[in-house]
């Protein structure tokens, strides 16, 4: 299994490089860039989340722990004095830091059901939700920050089951595939349960329609035939070179964002 410092480096360097490729498309706004590819590194580490021990999982329920405080807290900033809502703050971040994480690790064990492609769906709808209900953000950037986790959730398993391989010695160690999976063989019980969180996740996400539209294979296709290497010579300017991207009413352009937000392909400025 790859260590700590080495899922969160190489999700650290797949999520930066993926934001890069998402300001070039510029499909969504510059400002949100550094949250995708915090998105993207907290997918790295989730997979370990059922390491009691291991400081992804400390981090992740601190993490958990301070969003749901905040939650909270908004709901009763009016109703009680600065002392109460400390009290409240404290003991929401206690219940979920102390008290899920005992109960959580009591249920679980490592390179289950959370070490598969099922759970990183399911963080991904959740994240979509999260960024949809909590942090307002419009559908199209909670789909992307929900993408974002998953492609770092995947480098997280791959990064494990190559882990897996002796490649100097040419062994094979005993636990190959029990890394990147789709569920859980081990326990039906674990996998129908992730199955079902999934499925209720899902209601409760944002549309997905804008997001399809916009991510469609003939769209990445195209965009990463016109984007990916330079014409030309290498760091020398698109718009030196006289570089035009298609606007939306151009033949071949791809599909605008929105009203306010340009095509792919033609970078959106900062808010």
């Amino acid at each position: 299994m790859a260590n700590f410092n080495t899922h969160l480096a190489v999700g650290a360097i797949a999520s930066g490089l993926g934001a890069t490729m998402t300001m070039a498309a510029g499909v969504v706004p510059q400002d949100q860039l550094l949250t995708l590819t915090m998105a993207g590194i907290i997918g790295s580490v989730l997979p370990d989340i059922d390491l009691e021990k291991a400081a992804p999982s400390s981090m992740l329920f601190s993490g958990l722990g301070v969003v749901f405080a905040f939650v909270v807290l908004f709901q009763f900033t009016r109703q009680y004095s600065i002392a109460e809502l400390w009290l409240v703050w404290i003991g929401v971040y206690a219940l979920i830091r102390y008290g899920l994480f005992w109960a959580f690790h009591k249920r679980t064990r490592h390179r289950g059901i959370f070490h598969s492609l099922l759970a990183g769906a399911f963080f991904a709808a959740l994240t979509a939700v999260i960024f949809d209900q909590i942090f307002g953000e419009e559908p199209l950037v909670a789909w992307f920050a929900a993408l974002f986790v998953f492609g770092g959730y995947l480098v997280h398993l791959t990064l494990d089951e190559i882990s897996s391989v002796d490649f100097e010695g040419k062994i094979i160690k005993k636990s190959f595939g029990s890394a990147l999976k789709p569920f859980d063989m081990r326990s039906w019980r674990a996998s129908l349960a992730m199955a079902s969180a999934l499925v209720l996740v899902l209601i409760a996400a944002p549309s997905f329609q804008h997001f399809r539209t916009v991510v469609t294979t003939h769209n990445v296709i195209v965009f990463l035939q016109d984007r990916l290497l330079p014409k030309g010579e290498w760091f020398r300017s698109k718009v030196a070179a006289g570089y035009s991207p298609a606007g939306p009413a151009e033949a071949g352009s791809l599909p605008s964002l929105s009203p306010m937000t340009p095509a792919l392909g033609t970078p959106v400025e900062a808010r």
